[in-house]
């Protein structure tokens, strides 16, 4: 849960800046940082249970939150932009700085974390023959 406070610092920090140097995208910039953090922190939860209570569930857990995620950012995306009437570029350069750099950061969190449960997912199942 460390890592989950030290995201939300982050992105406030970083979206308060944003605001300083932009006031007028401030809204754009806070909606294009809203989802992938709620997303990103939920994805980490996710996973630590899972990697606590259940390694084997690990790949087919990643790969129906992987389909849930692609219809969110889809329909966050067309609401925000379509319904809100966020400013598009703010908005779009603010999603993708922060989905990226949360990817990135929980992709470098996940490897700690399975180097530390002495598991390498999804590798480990595709060895062994598991199903997906």
């Amino acid at each position: 849960m460390k890592l989950s406070g030290a995201l939300v610092a982050a992105c406030v920090t970083t979206c308060s800046l944003a605001a300083l140097v932009a006031p007028d995208a401030t809204a754009a910039v806070f909606l294009g940082m809203a989802a992938p953090l709620v997303v990103g922190i939920a994805t980490i939860v996710m996973v630590e249970q899972t990697a606590r209570t259940n390694p084997s569930a690990f790949t087919r857990r990643m790969t129906l939150a992987f389909g849930v995620k692609m219809l969110f950012y889809a329909a966050y995306v067309t609401v925000t932009i379509g319904l809100l009437n966020a400013a598009p570029v703010p908005f779009m350069i603010s999603f993708t700085v922060y989905f990226v750099g949360l990817q990135i950061t929980e992709a470098l969190y996940f490897k700690t974390l399975f180097a530390q449960t002495g598991r390498n997912a999804p590798a480990a199942e595709l060895s062994r023959g598991l199903p997906l």
